[in-house]
Protein backbone atom coordinates (compact mmCIF):
# COMPACT_ATOMS: atom_id res chain seq x y z
CA UNK A 1 0.00 0.00 0.00
CA UNK A 2 1.41 3.31 -1.07
CA UNK A 3 1.10 6.28 1.41
CA UNK A 4 -0.25 9.18 0.03
CA UNK A 5 1.25 12.15 1.45
CA UNK A 6 2.11 15.92 0.97
CA UNK A 7 5.26 16.33 -1.30
CA UNK A 8 6.86 18.84 -1.72
CA UNK A 9 7.40 20.28 -5.26
CA UNK A 10 8.66 23.46 -7.87
CA UNK A 11 7.54 23.20 -11.01
CA UNK A 12 9.31 25.58 -13.99
CA UNK A 13 12.00 28.41 -13.01
CA UNK A 14 13.51 30.01 -10.65
CA UNK A 15 11.64 33.10 -11.85
CA UNK A 16 8.36 31.62 -11.33
CA UNK A 17 8.60 30.11 -8.07
CA UNK A 18 9.78 33.74 -6.79
CA UNK A 19 6.70 34.96 -8.58
CA UNK A 20 4.52 32.11 -6.67
CA UNK A 21 6.48 33.39 -3.52
CA UNK A 22 5.43 37.15 -4.38
CA UNK A 23 1.74 36.60 -5.42
CA UNK A 24 0.80 34.83 -2.54
CA UNK A 25 -1.85 36.34 -0.01
CA UNK A 26 0.87 36.46 3.07
CA UNK A 27 3.76 37.74 0.69
CA UNK A 28 6.20 35.78 2.30
CA UNK A 29 9.45 36.11 1.24
CA UNK A 30 12.14 33.48 -0.69
CA UNK A 31 14.89 31.69 1.51
CA UNK A 32 18.09 31.00 0.23
CA UNK A 33 20.00 27.68 0.99
CA UNK A 34 21.52 28.33 4.00
CA UNK A 35 18.11 29.29 5.50
CA UNK A 36 15.94 26.73 4.72
CA UNK A 37 18.78 24.26 6.48
CA UNK A 38 18.74 26.11 9.32
CA UNK A 39 14.82 26.24 9.42
CA UNK A 40 14.23 22.80 8.92
CA UNK A 41 17.42 20.86 10.11
CA UNK A 42 16.95 18.58 13.23
CA UNK A 43 13.01 20.25 12.97
CA UNK A 44 9.92 18.86 12.57
CA UNK A 45 7.09 20.13 10.48
CA UNK A 46 3.44 19.77 11.20
CA UNK A 47 1.67 19.94 7.76
CA UNK A 48 -1.64 20.65 6.41
CA UNK A 49 -3.97 17.29 6.21
CA UNK A 50 -2.43 16.00 9.52
CA UNK A 51 0.66 15.50 8.22
CA UNK A 52 4.44 15.00 10.53
CA UNK A 53 7.97 15.27 9.10
CA UNK A 54 11.11 15.05 10.65
CA UNK A 55 13.71 16.27 9.12
CA UNK A 56 17.04 14.34 10.58
CA UNK A 57 20.73 15.58 10.60
CA UNK A 58 21.70 12.68 8.71
CA UNK A 59 19.07 13.59 5.47
CA UNK A 60 16.58 11.34 7.04
CA UNK A 61 13.20 12.28 6.55
CA UNK A 62 10.10 10.67 9.13
CA UNK A 63 6.90 11.02 8.69
CA UNK A 64 3.15 9.82 10.01
CA UNK A 65 0.32 10.22 8.30
CA UNK A 66 -3.33 8.53 9.09
CA UNK A 67 -1.62 6.14 11.76
CA UNK A 68 1.37 5.03 8.98
CA UNK A 69 4.69 5.70 9.50
CA UNK A 70 6.52 6.83 6.36
CA UNK A 71 10.25 7.34 5.09
CA UNK A 72 12.53 8.70 2.62
CA UNK A 73 15.65 11.29 2.21
CA UNK A 74 15.42 15.50 2.59
CA UNK A 75 18.12 17.68 1.26
CA UNK A 76 18.50 21.23 0.27
CA UNK A 77 19.34 22.00 -3.53
CA UNK A 78 20.36 25.19 -4.92
CA UNK A 79 17.78 27.30 -2.84
CA UNK A 80 15.08 24.41 -2.52
CA UNK A 81 13.98 21.98 -0.54
CA UNK A 82 13.80 18.63 -1.83
CA UNK A 83 12.58 15.26 -0.01
CA UNK A 84 12.12 11.88 -1.71
CA UNK A 85 9.88 8.96 -0.62
CA UNK A 86 11.38 5.49 -0.74
CA UNK A 87 13.86 5.69 -3.53
CA UNK A 88 11.06 8.23 -5.92
CA UNK A 89 12.99 10.64 -7.75
CA UNK A 90 13.48 13.97 -5.50
CA UNK A 91 10.63 16.72 -5.89
CA UNK A 92 11.87 20.05 -5.04
CA UNK A 93 10.58 23.20 -3.61
CA UNK A 94 11.01 26.87 -2.97
CA UNK A 95 10.82 27.34 0.55
CA UNK A 96 9.43 31.44 1.91
CA UNK A 97 9.01 33.19 5.05
CA UNK A 98 6.60 35.75 6.53
CA UNK A 99 7.16 36.51 9.89
CA UNK A 100 7.54 33.22 12.05
CA UNK A 101 5.50 31.28 9.01
CA UNK A 102 7.29 28.76 6.11
CA UNK A 103 5.50 28.19 3.13
CA UNK A 104 6.05 25.77 0.43
CA UNK A 105 4.58 23.93 -2.46
CA UNK A 106 2.35 21.16 -1.73
CA UNK A 107 1.55 17.80 -3.62
CA UNK A 108 3.14 19.40 -6.87
CA UNK A 109 0.60 22.27 -6.87
CA UNK A 110 1.36 25.54 -8.35
CA UNK A 111 0.23 27.35 -5.80
CA UNK A 112 2.19 27.85 -2.21
CA UNK A 113 1.09 26.79 1.38
CA UNK A 114 1.60 27.46 5.02
CA UNK A 115 2.98 24.79 7.11
CA UNK A 116 1.21 24.78 9.85
CA UNK A 117 4.10 24.67 12.63
CA UNK A 118 7.73 23.85 12.72
CA UNK A 119 8.97 22.72 15.74
CA UNK A 120 12.49 21.95 16.64
CA UNK A 121 13.98 18.58 17.24
CA UNK A 122 11.71 15.35 17.14
CA UNK A 123 9.23 16.17 19.65
CA UNK A 124 6.70 12.98 17.41
CA UNK A 125 9.78 10.35 18.40
CA UNK A 126 9.34 9.85 14.38
CA UNK A 127 11.64 7.18 13.46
Amino acid sequence: MRISRIRLSARGSAVASIALLAGCAAHPMPLSGDEIKAALYDHTAMLPGGFVEYYAPDGKLHGWSDGQPYEGTWEVRNDTFCTALDGDPAICSQVGRDGASLYWSLDGEKKISRVSAILPGNPKNLN
